[in-house]
């Protein structure tokens, strides 16, 4: 039995804990050389770090929660569903937390919630969208519901499932010591492949009727950056923002623009044509590295 069987079974049996699983994941890709893969497990284990771009499937749209207090020290608690223009990103959660936590938090009785800073429940209040008669705006918090969470925990069963399944279609002796490594091309290619498949990360893209590899564009050649951004789905406003996103961070993982591609890969940001959320997300962030020269 390989590494790869143990993968397989160990991803259906309840049993086996997530982190475990992840384990026997890191293994098969160090000996791969899949660094990538690697980092993943890597991250999921120990969680995100505040400036690395997260898989899709840790960023949701939430409903929000306020709490509003009126006279004689009474609350109310109410749904917000306006959006005050510039705020749409506070329905958004990114979990970065070790997988361990997100799984921890599906077992209370009761949906988590996560807090909006005061600094934000003042900007929503001053909005005016939303107001209560007598009463202002204490709180608010995103509710991140525990089927969503398992959800989560359910996707990273999954892609390690995926993982092993791929590579043993091709490479079945892949992960024992000695074995294929991604010095063989065409080892490289598979694990490349499934790279993209479970990170939704990656510089190149070539899937989809209406995606091309991105080369047209050159190191700060902002005119052509425009018109291929406005091809994979960007409105003019989108693009402006993308773009400005891009010269004030000077790379892909700074804080505006990989929240910005957050929002196009989590379809917080609608697009144009035909393009999938996740394909123009990795679209831009290969315009993004060529127009800055990375």
């Amino acid at each position: 039995m390989t590494l790869l069987d143990d993968i397989l079974t160990a991803s259906t049996d309840s049993s086996v804990t997530t982190p475990d699983l992840l384990r026997k994941v890191q293994i098969v890709a160090r000996r791969l050389g899949a660094t990538e893969i690697e980092n993943w497990v890597r991250d999921e284990l120990g969680g995100y770090a505040d400036d690395a771009v997260v898989p899709a499937y840790r960023i949701q749209k939430t409903n929000v929660v306020g709490v509003f207090a009126g006279p004689f020290r009474s609350f109310m608690k109410y749904p917000l569903s306006a959006v005050p223009p510039g705020m749409a990103d506070w329905w958004m959660v990114t979990m970065r937390e070790p997988i361990i936590e997100i799984q921890s938090l599906t077992e209370g009785d009761q949906d988590p919630e996560r807090s909006w800073p005061a600094a934000v429940v003042q900007q929503y209040e001053e909005s005016g969208v939303f107001r209560m008669e007598l009463h202002g705006l204490f709180s608010a918090s995103n509710v991140l519901t525990s089927a969503s969470l398992r959800g989560v925990v359910d996707t990273v069963r999954s892609r390690a499932m995926e993982f092993a399944l791929d590579l043993q279609a091709r490479f079945p002796d892949a992960g024992v010591v000695g074995g294929p490594t991604v010095k063989d091309p065409e080892v490289a290619k598979v694990v490349y492949n499934i790279t993209n498949n479970i990170t939704g990360h990656g510089t190149n893209i070539a899937a989809g009727e209406n995606i091309r590899q991105r080369s047209a564009v050159s190191q700060g050649d902002e005119s052509a950056l425009r018109t291929e951004a406005a091809q994979l789905g960007l409105a003019p406003d989108q693009v402006d923002e993308f773009v400005a996103a891009l010269r004030e961070d000077g790379s892909v993982d700074g804080a505006r623009t990989s929240s910005f591609i957050t929002r196009v890969r989590a379809g917080a940001i609608t697009l144009s044509g035909n393009i999938a959320a996740n394909l123009a997300a990795t679209g831009l962030i290969a315009l993004g590295q060529a127009f800055l020269g990375h």
